[in-house]
């Protein structure tokens, strides 16, 4: 992995390096096995904050645990007891947030289809969301799964293989990662597609092989996907093109260069639903979160908008006021209801 420094941006080619399916799915059961021992102690204490010190914490982990080990549980029982403070919403956040889990394709594989539907049915029990991601530019030949036959392909057999998971996990959500530099006709099918196969959204975008004449850094001709600000419009502009041709039917999670509110505001008006932020993270590690959300909420207290759902969409103003009639008539009709009931 390479620092662009003076581009605020990042090179790097992982690919999907991994140990193996068998020793990830070991670490996702010891993680919900810790998370769900955590949930179950702050569930026995007063009003769902626990009464026991982080030191007690550490005496209580088992005497032959290792020192890392007795360090994650008690970073789980932090996160976990202020987790109670967190506020009630119409859908509570987890306490230990989304665990999601990114799929690839093995760089040697004759069998994509396999590689991807073996890790669906091997790691999402213990996933809350599931990424197929065709677009890694490090992995020989993945990108070729953005066209419409393989795509279509892919995804009817990715659906099925979460359809039969376990029953609590079989409609958890399963997402798309695409590229930020796919041609318009590939985009158009990438969008077809999705919506006949029932995905139920779509990550935009992964990492660039582009270089824009602007970058400087000296390690600007490295091997592997760009990120960060100088490809921030470049993705941009690819989620708006997707919101277009979906109608705004299919959620996306906006991802590229986001440094600023702005930058955040810019992907919401675009069509996003959701955004990321990885590469800035680089540069200023993850206060930069509060930074921004404290910056895109003055922007949105600037222009009159009380949620983020009063921005996904402003860029499309038929589709945007669309939606908006159609949610004012639904929270109408639930108000009624409330009414009559």
């Amino acid at each position: 992995m390479f620092r662009l420094t003076e581009d605020r941006a990042v090179i790097n080619r992982y690919g999907f390096n991994s140990t193996g399916v068998d020793a990830v799915g070991q670490n996702l059961r010891d993680f919900v096995a810790d998370k769900d021992d955590v949930l179950v102690e702050r569930s026995n204490t007063s009003g769902g904050k626990s009464s026991s010190s982080f030191s007690d914490i550490w005496k209580s982990t088992a005497d032959g645990e290792d020192v890392q080990g007795k360090v994650m549980h008690v970073v789980r029982a932090f996160f976990a007891y202020f987790s109670a403070y967190i506020p009630t919403r119409k859908q509570p956040v987890p306490a230990f947030g989304m665990l999601g889990v990114n799929l690839g394709k093995n760089k040697t594989s004759a069998d994509e289809i396999a590689d991807y539907s073996l890790g669906i049915r091997r790691l999402g029990p213990y996933a809350d969301y599931l990424v197929v991601n065709i677009s890694s530019p490090n992995t020989p030949g993945l990108r070729g799964l953005q066209r419409r036959e393989p795509l279509r392909r892919l995804l009817d057999a990715a659906v099925a293989e979460r359809n039969a998971l376990p029953p609590s996990k079989s409609a958890i959500p399963l997402l798309v990662k695409i590229a930020p530099d796919v041609t318009d006709q590939e985009l158009e099918d990438i969008a077809a597609v999705v919506k006949e196969a029932g995905i139920d959204g779509v990550i935009i975008s992964n990492t660039s092989t582009y270089r824009p004449d602007t970058l400087v850094s000296l390690n600007r001709k490295e091997a592997g996907g760009l990120s960060g600000a100088p490809i921030r419009q470049m993705s941009t502009e690819c989620i708006r093109k997707f919101y277009a041709l979906t109608d705004g039917s299919i959620p996306i999670i906006g991802v590229g260069g986001v440094g600023s509110g702005h930058d955040a505001y810019e992907k919401l008006k675009a069509g996003a639903s959701l955004v990321e932020i990885y590469s800035m993270m680089v540069y200023e590690g993850p206060g930069v979160v509060s930074r921004i959300r404290g910056e895109l909420a003055g922007l949105m207290v600037q222009n009159g908008q009380r949620s983020v759902e009063d921005v996904v969409g402003l860029d499309h103003e038929d589709i945007y006021w669309r939606k908006r009639e159609e949610r004012m008539k639904e929270e109408l009709s639930m108000e009624t209801l409330f009414v009559e009931e």
